[in-house]
């Protein structure tokens, strides 16, 4: 065999070839695979339909493979390329699938969950549903309230919502308010499973009723605007749904106790025993407060209790519930000079020096403190001698408090008639007992202290002081209870019927009868032996003699009917809802008077009914324009009723002005969602017309020395703005809550007042003008910032920073006497704006941590409110009539300072 000698040249070259090709070949298969094989992120955010994010839901793509949702609700994927079928599923909520393509980059994939049957609080409540209701709205999470809430007034929390401005107006405990988009309270339906308990008479919301509640909160929705609700309810400003714990509750017991500044603790005990085996379901929770108030003499005590009991059976849910919180609390009702609590504050805030000396020389205590109180005084009833100078025995009296207990019951029938029609029947029943505690007349202040000098006042009753002249022992002053009672009956009857997959339609009845019971009573003679009622006269023209537990005063019966129809018709296809309101209302007042003139043969003077119709019309529309985003329009049209105070005067006569209320509202909004950062943002523009004045305004009278009662009707205003909302998750444990709320909120109308003397009696009209003056009671800017930081599984932190502006003084409109105060009018006859609140903010600080032993749960949890300590004002009137004063600025106003630093420290155990 010959010697191998090695290839050919060209067989080499052609070798050379072939290794290169093969070797680009190799390459760029090993990169297309690469790319081809790279795994890609599909993540997003499990909700139920009212946006409570889900934990614990399982998220499959292939049988035995997915992921399930965290504490935040959020899943996470890593997929390869290709198509996908999700599919969702969680107890108590039907299935969910979507089909997906994976391909190039990142996916969010979003999923609503819908209970397995719509429930009585879907039905009833008109809750909003995240990406399908077109309003704009904000959940705060039991979460949220559990961590944050610190024992305040519920709706001090909802300052987290945007477009809420929420204090604790003088500091009483329950004495809380809140404004939505400028509107007061009266003005924001309240609603308790689906319920309205605005008052019936003047619509306000008495917060010191719900302490409580906090403990069986289910959900709390803020809806802003006209709202969600079907009902013909006076959600101008929004709506507060809040709804309580029942049957679908897991089982378990709690027992928490709290501890805070001031002499606080709460001992508070929960139960739920969830759905039984035999259709059965309790939940019950009880709770005891007490406290000496932040503010002096500004304690409190209270009882609050709840039970349910739920009852399936075939296709019916029955449930009996009642719920109350019987109370009783001291109270600031005065409104007093900046300078009254902090001079330097208020040389800040704008006051003049000569002001202040001008105060102090004509006997006006200054630089008292935040925590003054003028509504007490000290007070011995034991040894009382000629003699006696000092009272060692002596007690702080208050001289200004709160009683009330208004228990709520329910009886419901929630009826599945088939898949496709459910229908709710709600009786309920409410019935108020209490009312306020006060002197007949403000007493002389001591000038040691500046407290009211009750000991005076009683030993004058008593006769025991010069010149005595008081031998009968006829108390001058006197302790007096305003009285308000009410008995309220309603039923509310509602149906939802799905037509077909697309189409659904609700509508029903909501009846209501209520009666309001007004009277003032002797509660302490204050060591006299009688008092002499002027307003009160006997058949001889005698004044009568009174003693304890007789009625002066006035003494009045409030009696509405309310009757309303509403339906409502929604369309729901692919990425498009459409929705329709229509609801018809019909008011009926009647007054009965026990102290007007009245034929001997009758028990009191009494009205006729006077009836009032009502409407509203609201439509709007949601588009979901893709996973991540979605916008909303809404507008409606309501044409209100007037309020009972509006409709008959204390004279038992009709005003002359009592033309229904007309609102105009549209809103747009756009949000956009993904697992680590949500954004929403809406923008708002309500017209009002004919709106009422809140209260009468009082004007002095020089020829007689005293003050008038004005009543305003109808005042035009224009509120408009824009609210920013975001969240985004930095880390997996770092989590930033912002928002931004920018209000112009205007009056737009010049009228006439009406001026009534205490009899109710028309003596004058007063033309004003308000034009071009800001809407004031509430802050028009509002910002907080919230970061909170869970350093580890159950150990969290969070700090929260709030800020408020362009807050202007409530205003008095009798100010801008058109003919009479020249002075209220700039150069070119424009209105002076009235005094602008300094700017605020505060910080506070939450911290927590939970654990477990076994199956029981230890819940650690504290919070610092006001950590900075800082001074500022929450509440203002302009040119407050009883201090004196026109100067439209902060020399002649009337103020509340907000709390200072306050803490709340608590152990919750579940078992």
């Amino acid at each position: 065999m010959g010697k191998f000698t090695g290839f050919p040249h060209s067989m080499l070259k052609s070798y050379s070839f072939m290794k290169r090709k093969l070797v680009f070949a190799f390459v760029f298969w090993a990169i297309a695979s690469s790319l081809l094989g790279q795994n890609i992120e599909v993540s997003g955010i499990i909700t139920d339909n009212l946006g409570e994010k889900l934990f614990g839901v399982n998220v499959i793509y292939a049988p035995g493979k997915g992921a399930v949702t965290d504490l935040n609700g959020e899943y996470r994927l890593s997929l390869p390329p290709g198509e996908y079928d999700l599919s969702v599923s969680y107890v108590g909520f039907a299935q969910k699938t979507k089909h997906i393509t994976v391909a190039g980059k990142n996916l969010t994939v979003n999923f609503a969950l819908a209970p397995v049957t719509l429930s009585e609080v879907e039905v009833v409540g008109d809750v909003a549903r995240t990406r399908e209701t077109p309003i704009a709205f904000s959940n705060v999470p039991p979460a949220q309230i559990e961590e944050q809430l610190a024992s305040q007034d519920i709706p001090l929390i909802l300052n987290a919502t945007p477009g809420v401005y929420a204090t604790q107006s003088g500091g009483g405990d329950g004495d809380a308010r809140i404004n939505i988009r400028g509107f007061n309270q009266r003005n924001v339906a309240v609603m308790l499973d689906g319920i309205p308990v605005n008052d019936m008479e003047n619509g306000w919301v008495y917060w010191s009723n719900w302490f409580g509640l906090d403990m069986v909160m289910r959900y709390t929705q803020v809806q802003r605007g006209l709202g969600a609700s079907k009902l013909a309810i006076p959600s101008v400003g929004g709506t507060i749904n809040i709804a309580t714990k029942g049957i679908e509750n897991k089982k378990g017991l709690s027992i928490k106790q709290e501890v805070g500044n001031d002499g606080f603790l709460r001992t508070s005990l929960g139960l739920t025993t969830g759905r039984m085996a035999n259709g059965w379901g309790v939940t019950f929770a009880g709770s005891y407060k007490r406290g000496d108030g932040w503010a002096d003499q500004t304690w409190t005590e209270g009882w609050f209790y709840f039970i349910r009991v739920d009852k399936e059976f075939k296709k019916h849910t029955l449930s009996f519930s009642a719920l109350g919180a019987p109370q009783k609390h001291g109270q600031r009702t005065h409104l007093k000079h900046i300078s009254t609590y902090d001079t330097q504050y208020a040389l800040k805030a704008g006051m003049s020096q000569q002001t202040i000396d001008s105060l102090q020389n004509n006997g006006i205590p200054t630089n008292m403190g935040l925590r003054y109180n003028p509504n007490w005084g000290y007070l011995s009833r034991i040894s009382i001698t000629e003699t006696d100078t000092i009272y060692p025995d002596a007690v702080a009296t208050s001289t200004a408090n709160n009683y009330y207990h208004k228990p709520l019951i329910s009886l419901r029938d929630f009826w599945k008639v088939n898949e496709r029609l459910y229908i709710s029947n709600i009786l309920y029943l409410s019935l108020g007992r209490g009312g306020g505690r006060a002197f007949s007349t403000t007493p002389e202040y001591d000038t040691a202290n500046w407290q009211q000098d009750l000991q005076k006042q009683y030993n004058t009753n008593l006769n025991i002081v010069p010149p005595y002249f008081n031998k009968e022992k006829q108390s001058s002053n006197i302790m007096r209870n305003s009285v308000n009672n009410h008995f309220w009956l309603g039923l509310l009857s509602t149906f939802d019927y799905t037509a077909s997959k697309a189409i659904s339609i609700s509508g029903g009845l909501d009846l209501r009868t209520y009666k309001g019971e007004h009277y003032r009573q002797v509660d302490d003679l204050f060591g006299g032996n009688y008092y002499l009622d002027d307003g009160n006269q006997n058949e001889n023209n005698d004044t009568t003699k009174k003693y304890v537990g007789d009625i002066i005063g006035y003494h009045n019966d409030a009696l509405v009917r309310w009757g309303g129809v509403f339906g409502q018709l929604k369309y729901m296809k692919g990425n498009l809802t459409v929705f329709a309101n229509l609801t018809a209302s019909l008011s009926g007042y009647k007054r009965v008077d026990y102290f007007l003139p009245h034929p001997a043969d009758v028990e009191a003077a009494e009205t006729d009914w006077k009836y009032l119709p009502g409407y509203t019309a609201k439509g709007g529309a949601n588009y979901n324009i893709s996973e991540t985003m979605n916008v909303f329009m809404n507008l409606g049209y309501i044409y209100k009723a007037q309020r009972f105070s509006n409709v008959w005067d204390r004279n038992n006569q009709l005003f002359s002005n009592i033309d229904n209320e007309q609102v105009k509202a549209i809103e747009l909004g756009y949000s956009y969602a993904k697992p680590r950062f949500t954004l929403n943002i809406n923008t708002y523009y309500t017209s009002w017309l004919n709106k009422p004045a809140d209260r009468y305004y009082p004007i002095y009278d020089p020829d007689l020395g005293e003050f008038r009662r004005v009543k305003i009707n109808v005042m035009d205003a224009l509120h408009m703005g824009i609210e920013f909302e975001f969240a985004i998750k930095l880390t997996k444990s770092l989590t930033l809550e912002s928002l931004l709320s920018l209000g112009d909120w205007k009056w737009t109308s010049s009228d006439t007042a009406f001026v009534y003397n205490d009899n109710g009696l028309l003596l004058d009209k007063i033309p004003f003008n308000a034009k071009g003056l800001y809407v004031g009671d509430a802050a028009q800017y509002q910002n907080r910032e919230s970061l909170r930081w869970e350093i580890i599984r159950g150990l969290y932190v969070t700090g929260v920073f709030t800020w408020f502006g362009k807050h202007y003084a409530e205003f008095n409109p009798l100010d801008y006497y058109l003919d009479k105060n020249p002075w209220a009018f700039d150069e070119n006859g424009n209105p002076r704006q009235s005094w602008k609140i300094p700017n605020y903010y505060m910080v506070d600080f939450h911290a927590g941590y939970s654990w477990h032993i076994d199956k029981v749960w230890f819940h650690l949890r504290g919070s610092v409110l006001n950590l900075l300590d800082s001074k500022y004002i929450t509440d203002a009137r302009n040119n407050e009539q009883y201090l004196g004063g026109k100067s439209f600025d902060a020399n002649s106003a009337g103020v509340y300072f907000g709390l200072g630093r306050r803490f709340n420290l608590y152990l919750k155990i579940n078992f």
